[in-house]
């Protein structure tokens, strides 16, 4: 991302985040175009993720996360996930606490970190904004739909309260550190809501007067940036030079799946439909079995999805924003969170003929869906207009404006 002129003070910005690969990669974007704007960036992530930053040449401070972050990835009893969440909660409190007490001008947090951010921020005056990819009401879509008039508002305070209790002793350490009266912990939903917050989604592919709090803002999609130096392999260089533009797989993060069934899967898809592809294996470890399927490992979307005939994946919002951006038509198959909420999004927007829930994607199922994205021609033309309405809001630049406006604010 070339440098953007600085519009405002230069600001001492502590970006914090965590979670899979979907909830950093469009931070690394973020905090490259804060530094390229000048301001002074520190980024507080877990151990697994510092180097995405540090290659950068940013500044970062890492959370020794590991172990909690093997244990997420188990199934396990409710308790002992609570506890697994509690114990992320509190180591990442201490860090984030001893980095923004060296001197911060303004704390930027992802969801996971905004509780433990709003209370470091009231103890220490600092300005605290969040920085979300998407709201807490959209990992309850079917609540939201159910009640169309105050679905959002009962779906938003639902799922604070749902995580409240993960949050709770490392809140209460907090305040107790930072001398703030203790009293009774609040609700996420209370203690959030006079925190505004900065969305890195486009407004192009919400409904209209999407019921965002007040103080919270969309700004655009925020590109993960691209590592420094990469290069595509030459395997998949010749595969792309050799042969018709393929379809892309990949289901990110996501590891909760039979990886032998949906590999099949795929196989079969592609085969009856005489198209190639690029399986993207991801934490899955998903292969292709043919000559006409190539499996490969990372690649950034931003180079991989221009050169894709279609894409085909798990409709995470970076993913999803990363497809329509490059006006990919795009089959979403969702397994969780809030991807049924963008699979449901993009069937509304007319963008795809069905989202495919993973526990019901079958050779029949895809081979179907995927044969009415690539014949119809009203799916391209309708993703190149969405395209371009995504491209009329550049998320990093609108937030470098806000960020621009908002100065050395204190509470």
């Amino acid at each position: 991302m070339d440098p953007t002129p600085l519009d405002g003070p230069a600001l001492r910005v502590l970006l914090t985040t965590w979670g899979t690969m979907g909830d950093v990669a469009p931070y690394t974007g973020l905090a490259v175009g804060l530094r390229n704007a000048g301001h002074d960036v520190t980024v507080v992530t877990s151990t697994r993720y510092a180097p995405r930053f540090s290659a950068h040449g940013l500044r970062v401070r890492d959370i020794p996360l590991d172990h909690q972050q093997e244990l997420t990835g188990r199934a396990k009893p409710w308790r002992e996930r609570l506890r697994n969440g509690q114990d992320i909660a509190s180591t990442s409190a201490q860090v984030l606490l001893e980095t923004a007490a060296e001197g911060t001008d303004i704390l930027l947090a992802h969801p996971l970190m905004h509780p433990l951010c709003s209370v470091i921020g009231e103890g220490l005056s600092v300005a605290c904004r969040g920085v979300y990819t998407v709201t807490h009401a959209m990992m309850l879509p079917g609540l939201m739909a159910a009640a169309p008039w105050r679905g959002h508002t009962l779906a938003d305070t639902t799922v604070k309260l749902l995580l409240n209790p993960m949050y709770a002793p490392a809140v209460r350490e907090l305040r107790r550190e930072l001398a703030l009266s203790e009293g009774r912990v609040e609700a996420l939903s209370r203690t959030l809501r006079h925190h505004p917050a900065w969305y890195g989604i486009s407004d192009a592919l919400l409904p209209l007067r999407f019921p965002l709090p007040p103080g919270h803002h969309t700004t655009g999609y925020w590109p993960p940036a691209r590592p420094p130096g990469w290069k595509p392999d030459s395997r998949l260089r010749d595969f792309l030079d050799n042969g018709p533009d393929p379809v892309y797989f990949g289901f990110g993060s996501m590891h909760r799946v039979d990886r032998e069934a949906l590999s099949r899967t795929i196989t079969a898809a592609t085969q009856k439909l005489r198209v190639r592809a690029v399986v993207q294996a991801g934490w899955a470890e998903l292969s292709g079995h043919t000559d006409d399927v190539l499996t490969i490992g990372e690649c950034p979307h931003d180079w991989l999805f221009p050169r894709m005939r279609a894409a085909v994946h798990h409709a995470g919002p970076g993913t999803v924003h990363a497809s329509l951006n490059a006006a990919v038509p795009t089959l979403p198959v969702p397994m969780g969170l809030d991807q049924p909420y963008w699979g449901a999004r993009l069937t509304a927007l007319g963008l795809t003929p069905a989202a495919i829930p993973a526990r019901r994607l079958t050779a029949d199922r895809l081979t179907h869906a995927l044969a009415q994205l690539l014949q119809r021609e009203c799916f391209r033309d309708r993703t190149r207009a969405v395209s371009a309405s995504m491209r009329q809001q550049p998320g990093i630049a609108n937030l470098l404006a806000r960020l621009s406006s908002t100065g050395r604010l204190h509470h």
